[in-house]
């Protein structure tokens, strides 16, 4: 029996977590559709930047530091992204931020219409460079370029705090009671600080790894965040402090 695209794709992408090669011939096979259907499959993969077409399958791509964390758990990042892109609707106002998590989400609302992106992650805005046609207008913070390709510094924190947004998307690298959101990266944690500032309502797309995990910078407190979208439900005692905080936990 075929499976729906979405779990279609899941699972050509764990498959290609565990070799550089996938050949049609054998996911027609093992997804029980047809060639045409996994060819058309492995272009939308190709389109979202997680693999390259070859004759007759496809292979990993090569990648920087930021594409390898992409990668890393895609499935569970497009269906997040898919999820957390649904709570934004045509002609909002919404920041993003540099996390490879985050960065799906943008990319998962290119079809949205006359949004307002604001952002400092180079990777971000190129997402609605390349939409054709998109109607989006992207606010690209100034400041000193980063190995992330993103934008930090006393510029970027400055411009970002003379906005306002509707929605703001976050990543994290952990998340504890004790401490939080937090992340790996001083000058990006500021901007994402600036960006929590100038948002009503805050998003925190993250997999179920980033649970129990804490990094060096603490970034917010749970409540202050609005919605959190994860691929599973999280272990205790996350839906207690969830609920205890006013949190919505989204599963995708």
């Amino acid at each position: 029996m075929g499976e729906s695209g979405r779990t279609r794709r899941d699972v050509i992408l764990r498959m290609l977590d565990e070799r550089e090669r996938l050949e049609v011939a054998e996911l027609t096979r093992c997804l029980g559709v047809s060639a045409m259907t996994v060819r058309r499959d492995l272009g939308q993969l190709q389109q979202d930047g997680v693999l390259r077409r070859v004759h007759g399958g496809a292979v990993r791509r090569e990648r920087s530091p930021f594409e390898t964390r992409a990668v890393a758990r895609a499935a569970e990042k497009l269906r997040i992204a898919t999820r957390a892109a649904g709570l934004i609707q045509d002609g909002d106002s919404v920041a993003i931020d540099t996390g490879t998590t985050a960065h799906s989400v943008a990319r998962a609302l290119r079809g949205t219409r006359d949004l307002v992106v604001v952002t400092n992650s180079i990777h971000v805005a190129g997402e609605f460079r390349k939409a054709p046609g998109t109607s989006a207008k992207v606010l690209l913070a100034g400041g000193v370029i980063a190995p992330e390709m993103c934008l930090v510094g006393a510029l970027a924190t400055e411009t970002i705090r003379k906005l306002h947004v509707n929605k703001l998307v976050l990543g994290c690298g952990g998340l504890t009671p004790e401490r939080g959101l937090t992340f790996f990266d001083l000058e990006e944690a500021e901007v994402r600080r600036a960006m929590l500032e100038i948002a009503e309502t805050v998003i925190v797309v993250m997999d179920h790894t980033k649970f129990g995990r804490t990094e060096t910078i603490s970034v917010a407190r749970l409540d202050q965040v609005d919605v959190l979208v994860t691929d599973v439900e999280p272990p205790p005692p996350y839906p207690r402090l969830c609920r205890e905080s006013g949190v919505e936990l989204v599963i995708a």
